[in-house]
Formats: structure tokens, C-alpha cells, sequence
């Protein structure tokens, strides 16, 4: 080991030391007695300074072992393992169709990840899921694939993405599951939007990210499906862009769409629309956004849903306390009355430390179909991000 040889260096400098102060007349120069001990004061602590800077290098511990290193099977030039957990518990009533009427706690999501770049333009994530992933009840957790995709990213304007990913339609449902206002997304959202799928996208941005878009054509038939129900391929496209920026006033605005045939439960073709609108300014933050899904049967009648959410946020501890409201409404078919659900939401949110760690409380008061009255749900969660 490198730092094994600063030993004999000190010592010899010593014995060294030592032996010319022995040669001295009897009667030495105090003044020059004291200049030679704090110079080797001062050279014995700079090998120990090395000293500790070689073990730090080696990775050697207090007691002379050295960690075990991991390294990579690849040529990644990055290479970066972390994950996240959101655990919650909810109680009170079924505020809409995605909750069940009874209390519980609920491992939301816990989520394990890879993600890495290589040197000629390409990085990959592989992610899995292994607890709830879910609002509805299950009967045990099982690890499951969320994310798994590679992207090229030599061209800003044209990223090319294959595997399983996030498909561009819909603002909320594309925010990071770490990042939303709420605990849980909108019931528009989570009624109206596609899940992750498999297929191939591409994405990019121009004029410094002010305008971006993203592409994409999938199989259509939900995440971790291998099949395709039918010879026929989902098409997603979105745009979005920032129309105003100054003085700490931000306004983005995006479109989106896709279309697709479906073979099963529904078989027809099945075409979604969208738009949203944010606004930032003062610590504060309003989202608008409206869905809508036109069902064309290949037997019965054409069917419409649609749903749209305003939501907003302010700190009013700024970097540390937020807080939230948002109302909705879900119309499954526009043609039918008394089917509409409405929703509203109060919450709180406390930053620890970013959204790395932070807890939040949510309460919900919803209107289902066919209810005597409004229901009520409580949900708090802590999510930490390693």
C-alpha cells in the first residue's frame, strides 16, 4: 500500500532530527531549538494529512479494510442505482370509483431503478414496481416491470426512445410520480389517459426548450402486455410549449391526442383529445386541464367521456409548507345524466428536504353516481426518494 511508506519517511526524519540535536554544543540556541521542533511538528503532520488522504483514496476503513467495489458489466460512462417509496394511509368513505370504503395502509409504490449513459449518445432506465402500484386492493405484492426503455440522445430535436415508457398524452398523467400537487392524480386523469406501454417514440425540443413535442406509436394494450390484440398500432402525438416567461410570470400550454383500434371488452376505434394550461408566479401555481375520449363502436351506440381539473398551490412557507386545492369533474357518458362524478380536494404538503422527503395530507370530498350524499376520504403519505 502507497501509505505504507511515509512511515519509514517520518521515522527517518526522526532519528534524523534527533541525532543532529545531539551533535550540538551543550549550551544550543533555544530560539533555533524551537524553530527546528515546530518544523518538524509541521512536516509530521503533513504526512499525516497524506497519510489520511491515501486511505481515503483506497477506500481503507479505521481498521485496515478495504469496502468491496462494485462495478458495471457494460461501457457505461454513468452509471446510477435509487428508487423511491410512497407509503400512505386512508380512511373514511369511497370519495369515487378508484377507492374502496374502508380504512387502510398502503404501500403505494415502491420502486427500485437503474439508469445509465454511454459515451456515444445512448442511456437506458430499467425501473420495477414492487409494492401496491395501484388504488385498487390486492391480495399480495409481486414485483412488476414499470419502466424499460433505451434512448438515443445524440440530436436534441429528435430523441428516439424504444421499449416501455410513459406515452405522450395527457400533462398530469406525464409529471413524474414524485412531483404531483396532490397525493393521488385527477379521476379524469386516471379514467381518461393510456397507461405505460410498449412501442417507440420520438421527442424533442427547440428555440432553448421553449417549444417540444413528442411522438409515438405503441401497441396499445397496456403495460406489460407482449401481445398485440390486433394488426393495428396506437398513435400519440403532443406539443407543448412556453407562451410567456418575464418577471417571474410563467404560462405553458399544451396539446394532445391519440387514436387507436381496440379488440376485447371494447372493439372499435377509441380517439382522445386534450389540452392544459400552467401558471406560475409568486410561489404559486394554477393547472387547468380537459380530456376527452370519443368510443366508435363497432356494434351498439358511439359513446363520449370526458373529465377536466383545476388545481392550485402556494407556499406559503416558501421551500417548506404548501398548500393545495383542486376540483374536478368525470362524465363517462356524456349522453347519459346522473353518471357524473365530482370531486374536491384540500391538502398540505411538508418539505423536509425537497420532494426527496416530504409528507403529505390530502382530504378528498367526492359525489359518486347514485350517492345520498357527498363522501368523504382522509389520505396521508410520506414519500422518500434515495
Amino acid at each position: 500500500m502507497k501509505s505504507a511508506a511515509i512511515f519509514p519517511r517520518a521515522l527517518a526524519l526522526f532519528l534524523g532530527t534527533a541525532l543532529t540535536l545531539a551533535a550540538q554544543p551543550q549550551t544550543p540556541d533555544l530560539n533555533a531549538l524551537e524553530a527546528r521542533l515546530k518544523k518538524l511538528e509541521s512536516q509530521v503532520d503533513t504526512l499525516r494529512q497524506e497519510n489520511q488522504g491515501l486511505r481515503q483514496q483506497l477506500g481503507v476503513d479505521a481498521k485496515g479494510v478495504a469496502p468491496v467495489r462494485v462495478g458495471v458489466m457494460g461501457k457505461e460512462t454513468k452509471l446510477a442505482i435509487g428508487g423511491y417509496l410512497q407509503t400512505q394511509a386512508e380512511f373514511g368513505a369511497a370519495a369515487d370509483s378508484r377507492f374502496p370504503a374502508t380504512d387502510r395502509f398502503l404501500l403505494r409504490r415502491a420502486r427500485l431503478g437503474i439508469k445509465g449513459s454511454f459515451a456515444n449518445g445512448f442511456d437506458f432506465v430499467l425501473q420495477s414496481d414492487w409494492g401496491n402500484n395501484s388504488l385498487n386492493s390486492t391480495s399480495g405484492f409481486r414485483a412488476q416491470l414499470s419502466d424499460a426503455y433505451v434512448v438515443w440522445t445524440k440530436h436534441a430535436f429528435a430523441n428516439l426512445t424504444l421499449g416501455q415508457f410513459k406515452v405522450p398524452y395527457g400533462y398530469e398523467q406525464l409529471l413524474p410520480d414524485t412531483k404531483g400537487q396532490t397525493i393521488e392524480r385527477s379521476l379524469p386523469n386516471d379514467m381518461l389517459t393510456l397507461p405505460r406501454q410498449a412501442g417507440v417514440m420520438a421527442a424533442g425540443s427547440f428555440f432553448e426548450k421553449k417549444i417540444g413535442y413528442a411522438a409515438a406509436v405503441v401497441n396499445g394494450n397496456g403495460t406489460n402486455v407482449s401481445f398485440n390484440d390486433n394488426d393495428q398500432f396506437t398513435s400519440l402525438g403532443r406539443v407543448f410549449a412556453t407562451a410567456f416567461d418575464r418577471d417571474g410570470v410563467k404560462l405553458a400550454l399544451g396539446v394532445n391526442g391519440f387514436t387507436g383500434r381496440d379488440t376485447g371488452t371494447f372493439t372499435g376505434r377509441r380517439t382522445g383529445r386534450g389540452a392544459d394550461a400552467q401558471v406560475s408566479f409568486a410561489g404559486a401555481e394554477l393547472t387547468a386541464e380537459f380530456l376527452r375520449t370519443h368510443f366508435d363502436r363497432d356494434v351498439g351506440a358511439d359513446t363520449d367521456a370526458q373529465g377536466w381539473s383545476l388545481a392550485g398551490s402556494y407556499f406559503f412557507v416558501p421551500g417548506k409548507w404548501q398548500g393545495i386545492v383542486r376540483y374536478e369533474s368525470y362524465d363517462p357518458n356524456t349522453d347519459l345524466g346522473a353518471d357524473q362524478t365530482t370531486l374536491r380536494t384540500i391538502g398540505v404538503t411538508y418539505l423536509v428536504k425537497g420532494d426527496d422527503l416530504k409528507l403529505q395530507l390530502n382530504y378528498l370530498l367526492g359525489s359518486p353516481p347514485n350517492s345520498a350524499k357527498q363522501q368523504g376520504r382522509f389520505i396521508g403519505r410520506m414519500q422518500l426518494v434515495f
